[in-house]
């Protein structure tokens, strides 16, 4: 190329914002940062304490990498010319594109919601963005007394969720469609030692499904399969997410190894983006960090195929997380979910994932620094 190439990266979460940090040192291309319009981008992960402590929404602010921001919502991509198409009208042309634009909480389906008004104050929240903190802290705050919350899902969210709420004071009933919440997430081994500690802490409906909700200015009353009812302040939904992508990619972006997309020059990385690998089958992981390595990672290979940079080679899923739990430190690294689970000899609860015989992923219990361990271990394992 004779002009300096133009790297355009959607949505400026953990993904777009490391991918755009990873090129706002070099000279040899020109870096443009997308932003929904009237958003000041955040660090998704710590709303929990806004929702239910005292942090304020400013000390989650993300800063951004020195580069061009545009402030704008996307409504499409056009392809073939290459072009981005903006809400207020104007076209950002690419030579490279990065679709960073993250994901949306799964929810309920409109029927089987029934609200007496059409108040603002509304008693079902997902905990997925700012804006849903910020409700949750409202609704939570006005009581003037401890809360009684339905939590409906089993995965990180809900089950940190319920730990920080009962660790507060509040009464919790925690609603999940699973016998054994959370194995898709933990595995099974620790899943069920979390699931011992929900049932001996909180109030649980295990292997249950929601069938209708009543929501009044003053609290829900749930339905159950079951038929009893589950009378709480306000229901979280905790269902897990979905790809958010602009049109032509509204139902996620699908990747290669590499990130890639079709057609040429497009990326895709964090929530958004659906892999697939032959032994692993489909997959997708929507946690902090291991977006942030996708992005890093798309932004490399971005580079190479503009002629700039050196094959990053395939991503591995290894990224660590942590979630405390009824007092307990759950860790893991690389991916979990759909593979075999064993438990590792000795004194520590440590669970290491494996498909084909391949280790892909390591869980475990107060056991950080040997899960971490396993981390580094899998750099030279390819998933």
């Amino acid at each position: 190329m004779t002009t300096t190439p133009h790297v355009l990266i959607l949505g400026a979460g953990a993904a777009g914002s490391t991918a755009a940090r990873s090129l706002a040192s070099r000279d040899d291309v020109r870096v443009t940062l997308v932003t929904r319009t009237g958003e000041t981008p955040y660090t998704r992960m710590l709303i929990k304490g806004i929702a239910f402590g005292p942090t304020p929404p400013e000390a989650i602010t993300l800063p951004l990498p020195e580069v061009e921001v545009v402030a704008d919502t996307v409504l499409e991509v056009n392809t073939s010319d290459q072009e981005v198409q903006l809400a207020s009208g104007a076209q950002l042309a690419y030579d490279a594109l990065i679709v960073a634009t993250g994901s949306k909480p799964r929810l309920l389906t409109t029927d089987v919601i029934r609200r007496e008004t059409a108040s603002d104050r509304r008693r079902v929240s997902t905990l997925h963005s700012l804006k849903d903190a910020l409700h949750i802290r409202e609704l939570r705050t006005s009581l003037g007394r401890p809360a009684r919350v339905a939590i409906y899902g089993g995965g990180i969210i809900a089950a940190e969720t319920s730990s920080s709420l009962h660790a507060d004071g509040h009464e919790v009933i925690l609603i999940s469609r699973s016998q054994i919440p959370g194995t898709g997430a933990f595995g099974a081994p620790v899943a069920e030692r979390i699931a011992t500690d929900h049932a001996a802490t909180v109030q649980t409906r295990f292997g249950r499904t929601i069938q209708h909700v009543d929501e009044t200015e003053s609290g829900v009353a749930i339905t159950l399969d079951e038929g009893n009812p589950v009378v709480a302040d306000f229901l979280l939904i905790a269902l897990g997410t979905i790809p958010s992508a602009p049109a032509p990619w509204t139902t996620g972006v699908d990747v290669d190894d590499h990130l890639r997309a079709e057609p040429a020059y497009v990326f895709a990385a964090g929530g958004a983006a659906k892999h697939y690998d032959e032994a692993l089958g489909a997959w997708r992981i929507d946690h902090w960090e291991d977006a942030a390595a996708q992005g890093g990672h798309a932004a490399q290979v971005a580079l190479h195929d503009l002629g700039i940079g050196d094959d990053p080679g395939a991503y591995m899923p290894r990224s660590p997380y942590m979630a405390m739990v009824h007092g307990r430190m759950i860790s893991g690294v690389g991916y979990i979910g759909g593979a075999d689970s064993h438990r590792e000899d000795g004194d520590e609860f440590v669970v290491r994932h494996e498909v084909g015989g391949t280790v892909t992923g390591v869980t475990g219990i107060d056991a950080v620094s040997t899960v971490y361990q396993w981390g580094q271990r899998l750099h030279g394992v390819s998933v």
